[in-house]
Parts: structure tokens; C-alpha cells; sequence
């Protein structure tokens, strides 16, 4: 349930829970019985204030007993049965209190929420569109209207009635935070970002969901300087903003900055010291930055916690091959290729455990799957800088030099800071007898990494 609407439904229990004196129908046998009725609806009322719902339909029955035609005590004990969470009565008294001839407009205000909550949306709809019959410019309607087309993803109809809605509350900040929301799923990044910027603008109460939908427009726009600030500020207004840990750490590994993406990682595993796959990120950020007996610590947390996710093995089998464990390499690799069976970077780490292990047929045959699989990766997620970075391994390790140098160089676009990857090609170029492209890659490595440009130096003065 969102938080808008649990913030429209406190709106309307205000101005609907006031006091109010009970009409009781005029069909009662004796007056007795009419003042009883009004004495019990007033009681009930009273009831009602005090968020004492069960003695509120209770006493609202009693009442209805004496003169059931009263289509007010219907009505209120409709919505004392919906505060008890009990619906199906809930919605047999509001149409009890329709066919009395009780305010549709406050029925409908009402009972569509119950339908929200048994995820009839349709119906949900129905009664909102009813409402707005009457009322048009009935800016809850207007909104909950909004959100019901977004829980059924109708999204352009969705957008529809949020913009409708501006025309009625032009500065509200949560309208704005809505449509940002609309525009994510539609995948409209420049006008997600344009909301999202609106909705901080004018106060959202939904602040750091704001920032986070920005930082995410930002990223997906490559302006990561922005899409950083947007994140931090999105967990600073909202401290548990999980997926902005993760976009934020992702940003910082697309830039090699490793380090931090570890620590941002470290921060959200304090709020979420259970999360598997936080642990599976922070071991690929580990064995990045070359701290590999951490890479195998973090590897190991997340598959007790999802022993059927595959990548958590994967990640283990990177870092025992770092570490040189080649059996327990070969071992991981396997658990996660039983998982995955496709997965080209499981192969690229299983067959350089099986090349460093002297078993030149197996690696071979694994390279060669290696290849496939990371290319496949690679044509679905083209800004994946170590994707490409493994597949140019893969095809060095499958003697395709020339095609490990155009993937290195692919790699080296979308991240030219990756270290790793500059070493690479390198040492390739120099494989190739390019000394002036090694030279190139030595002169960058200088800039970023000081100990790699000296293994590359190394490397081409022996030519």
C-alpha cells in the first residue's frame, strides 16, 4: 500500500470522523424505538472517534436493529467494519447505505479503497469514476485514480490522470514524484528526470524516492557526477533506500573506483546484513580491487544465504583462481554452472582453472564456451565495462588476439580507467609486436596505475 494513498485515506477518516448527529430513518415502530436508534448512532459515533471501531459496529447494529432504514448507520458501520479489516462486510453495508439513499459521493470515497485492498482494481476504478462524475476536479479521486491504473501497470492511462490532476493542485510535489514513477516504467528518461527534479522542487514528502528516481534518470543518461550526488542525497532523506546503495556502488565499479564501491556496499550491509545478493556484489568489488580473501569471505556469506544463486559461486571461483585454489576454483564454477548452465563468465573462470592447473584439453573446451557465452552477454548489456573486459580475456585465451584487442578497446571506451583492462591490451599489442599501441597503454596505465604501467614496461622492453 502506498504511502500517498494511506495519506489520502487519513484525510478523508478527518473529515469524515467528525462529530456528526446520526438521521435515523423514519419508519421505526414508536418513537421509543427512534430515540433508542438515535441514542445508539450517537454512541456510536462516539465510538468511531475514538478508534474504537468494534464497539462502533456494534453499537451502529444495535441501532440498525431497531430502524434498519437508516442509510448513516449503514455507512458508518461499512467503514468500522473496513478499519477491522473486514471487508466483505464492509462493502455489504455501503451498498446497503446506497440503496437508502445515503451521499454516494462519501460511499464512493470510501469503498473504492476497500476494492484497492482486495486488488479489485477494476472495481476500485469503477467507483472513482463515479465520483469524479460528480466531482471532477476532485483532486483524491484525481489521484487514486492515478495510482490504480499504476497498480494495474496502465501506464499511459496512469499519466493521464496524475497530469489531470496538476491542472487541479499545480504545485503538488507528490503529483510530480507520481508521474516520475510513471515515467521510469514507460522508460521516458529525460522526463523522469524532469519530474522527479519538479517533485524535489516542490517539497515531495517523498523525498528521497525522488532523488532516487533522478539519480536513476542521471545514470541511465551516462551523467554519473549527478546520478552520485543524487543517490547520496536519496540516502540521506531516506537512509534504507536500498536499490540506491546498490545504482551507487554500481556507478563507482563503471568507473574503477573500487574502493568506494565497497564501502557503499559496507554501509547498506549494516541496514541489510542478510542481503545475498549485496554480498554477491561487494565479492566482485573485492576481487576488482584485487582483495581476494575478502572476494572469498563475501562469496561464501552470500551463498549460505542463497545456496541457488549462481553468481555468488561464480564470484567464489574468480577469487580462488586469484588466490590460486584451483581445485576449489573448479569446484565453485561447477556449483554455479549446475545453476546456470550458459554462463559464459562461469566458463572463463573455470577454464582458466584448468589452464592454470595444466589441463590444456578442458581449458581449451572452456574458453571456447567462455567466448560464446560472454559475447552473448555483452550484445545484452553493451555498457558493461567488465563484461567486455572477460570476453577480450576469453578471445585471447581462445587466440583471437585481434578480436580481444577490439573488445579491450570497447572496454577501455565505456571505462577508460579500468587498469585491468589497459594491462590487457597491452600486453596483447605486444604479443602483436605493436610497440607504439603498447607504449600508448603504458602512458595511460602511468596516469591510473603506476604498478601495472611498470609489469607492462616490463613487458615491452622486451621486444
Amino acid at each position: 500500500m502506498s504511502k500517498k494513498l494511506v495519506s489520502v485515506l487519513s484525510l478523508i477518516t478527518v473529515l469524515m470522523s467528525i462529530s456528526i448527529i446520526g438521521v435515523v430513518g423514519v419508519n421505526a415502530q414508536t418513537k421509543k424505538e427512534r430515540q433508542q436508534a438515535l441514542q445508539l448512532v450517537n454512541q456510536a459515533d462516539k465510538f468511531f472517534n475514538q478508534k474504537d471501531y468494534r464497539a462502533a459496529a456494534d453499537a451502529y447494529a444495535q441501532s440498525i436493529r431497531l430502524v434498519p432504514n437508516n442509510g448513516y448507520a449503514h455507512f458508518w458501520k461499512g467503514y468500522a467494519h473496513y478499519n477491522l479489516k473486514e471487508n466483505d462486510a464492509a462493502l455489504s453495508e455501503f451498498a446497503i447505505a446506497l440503496s437508502q439513499g445515503f451521499k454516494p459521493i462519501q460511499v464512493y470515497t470510501v469503498r473504492w479503497y476497500v476494492y484497492y485492498d482486495q486488488k479489485d482494481y477494476d472495481s476500485a476504478i469503477a467507483d472513482i469514476q463515479r465520483g469524479l462524475a460528480i466531482e471532477p476536479r476532485n483532486l483524491m479521486f484525481l489521484k487514486a485514480l492515478g495510482e490504480l491504473h499504476l497498480a494495474k501497470n496502465q501506464l499511459d492511462e496512469a499519466l493521464r490522470a496524475y497530469q489531470q490532476a496538476l491542472l487541479v493542485a499545480p504545485r503538488d510535489g507528490d503529483l510530480y514524484y507520481s508521474i516520475a514513477r510513471v515515467q521510469f516504467g514507460l522508460g521516458n528518461t529525460v522526463a523522469q528526470a524532469s519530474a522527479a527534479d519538479e517533485a524535489i522542487k516542490k517539497n515531495t514528502q517523498l523525498l528521497g524516492d525522488a532523488y532516487f528516481l533522478l539519480g536513476d534518470a542521471q545514470q541511465k543518461q551516462k551523467k554519473n557526477t549527478d546520478a552520485v550526488a543524487s543517490y547520496q542525497r536519496a540516502i540521506a532523506a531516506k537512509p534504507l533506500s536500498y536499490q540506491a546503495y546498490r545504482n551507487l556502488a554500481e556507478i563507482f565499479r563503471s568507473e574503477s573506483r573500487y574502493n568506494e564501491a565497497i564501502e557503499i556496499e559496507k554501509r547498506a550491509l549494516l541496514l541489510y546484513p542478510n542481503d545475498g545478493y549485496i554480498y554477491t556484489d561487494i565479492s566482485w568489488y573485492y576481487s576488482l580491487a584485487d582483495r581476494h580473501e575478502e572476494a572469498i569471505q563475501a562469496a561464501q556469506s552470500a551463498i549460505k544465504i542463497l545456496p541457488q544463486e549462481y553468481m555468488a559461486y561464480t564470484n567464489l571461483c574468480r577469487a580462488y583462481n586469484d588466490t590460486k585454489q584451483y581445485p576449489m576454483a573448479i569446484n565453485a564454477c561447477n556449483s554455479a554452472l549446475k545453476i546456470n548452465p550458459k554462463d559464459g563468465e562461469t566458463y572463463f573462470y573455470l577454464a582458466r582453472a584448468y589452464d592454470l592447473s595444466g589441463r590444456t584439453a578442458e581449458a581449451t573446451r572452456n574458453y571456447s564456451l567462455a567466448v560464446k557465452g560472454l559475447a552473448e552477454a555483452a550484445k545484452a548489456d553493451p555498457t558493461n565495462s567488465d563484461t567486455l573486459y572477460l570476453l577480450g580475456n576469453a578471445y585471447f585465451s581462445d587466440n583471437q588476439r585481434d578480436k580481444a584487442v577490439e573488445t579491450y578497446n570497447k572496454c577501455l571506451e565505456i571505462n577508460p580507467r579500468f587498469a585491468k583492462a589497459r594491462l590487457n591490451l597491452g600486453r596483447t599489442l605486444v604479443l602483436k609486436k605493436d610497440k607504439a599501441g603498447a607504449m600508448t597503454q603504458y602512458n595511460e596505465l602511468l596516469k591510473i596505475d603506476q604498478k601495472r604501467a611498470a609489469q607492462l614496461k616490463a613487458d615491452i622492453d622486451k621486444l
